[in-house]
C-alpha cells in the first residue's frame, strides 16, 4: 500500500511527461537502429530469360610447384588420406596445353577426405574465364572427384557463378583426357551445362 501511494504522490505526477518523452526517444532509436542494420531488403527483381550453356575445355592439372602446392602432408599412403593441394591451373580450348588457347584459370584446392577409400578426392574450385563472351566472369565447382586412367567421369556441381554467370547452377562432367608423368600433367576434359540469367 505504501509502493502504490508513494508513486502516486511523488514519483508519477512528476515523471509522467519525462517517462513518455523517454519511451518516445527510446523507440525512435530502435527503428532507427534497426533500419540501419538491417541487412535484407526485399525487392522485385526482373530477371532475364534463363537459358542453359554448354562449356567444353581442358583443365590442365599441374602436380608440381608453383602450380600446385601442398599444404598439408599425406597420413595415410594407401589412400592418401589428409593431404591437401592448392592449385593455380590453366584452362585451354584443346588438350594440349602448350599449343592451345588459353580460356582461363582453375584456382582451388583438393583434398583426401577418405581413410578407407583408395585415391577419391573432394575438390572446391573457381574457374575464372578470361575469353570471349564469358571474359571477367567465373563458376564454382565443387564435389567428388573419381579418377579413372581409363576415361570414366566424375560428376561435379555447379554451386554458383559470377559475371553472366550470376545464379547459376548446374552440372560438370571431368573425365581424364592424357597425362604427362614427366612433367607432372594430368589434363582432364570438362563439359559444363550451366543454367543461368
Amino acid at each position: 500500500l505504501w509502493l502504490s501511494s508513494f508513486l502516486t504522490s511523488t514519483i508519477l505526477p512528476l515523471d509522467v511527461a519525462r517517462l513518455t518523452l523517454l519511451l518516445a526517444a527510446l523507440l525512435s532509436s530502435l527503428a532507427a537502429a534497426e533500419s540501419q542494420t538491417s541487412f535484407a531488403t526485399k525487392k522485385l527483381f526482373t530477371m532475364k530469360k534463363e537459358k542453359l550453356t554448354h562449356l567444353h575445355f581442358y583443365w590442365s592439372n599441374f602436380q608440381r610447384a608453383p602450380t600446385a602446392v601442398s599444404v598439408a602432408p599425406i597420413l595415410n599412403n594407401a589412400t592418401f588420406y589428409g593431404a591437401v593441394t592448392i592449385n593455380d591451373d590453366t584452362l585451354t580450348l584443346g588438350p594440349d596445353p602448350d599449343n592451345s588457347t588459353s580460356v582461363g584459370k582453375a584456382r582451388g584446392l583438393y583434398h583426401f577426405p577418405s581413410n578407407t577409400t583408395s585415391f577419391v578426392y573432394e575438390m572446391i574450385y573457381s574457374f575464372a574465364f578470361t575469353y570471349g563472351d564469358y571474359n571477367g566472369s567465373s563458376l564454382s565447382l565443387l564435389g567428388s572427384v573419381f579418377p579413372s586412367l581409363s576415361g570414366t567421369a566424375s560428376e561435379l556441381t555447379v554451386a554458383g557463378g559470377t559475371g553472366v554467370f550470376r545464379f547459376a547452377r548446374g552440372y560438370a562432367v571431368l573425365k581424364f583426357a592424357s597425362g604427362d608423368p614427366k612433367r607432372s600433367l594430368l589434363v582432364n576434359e570438362l563439359d559444363v551445362y550451366v543454367s543461368h540469367y
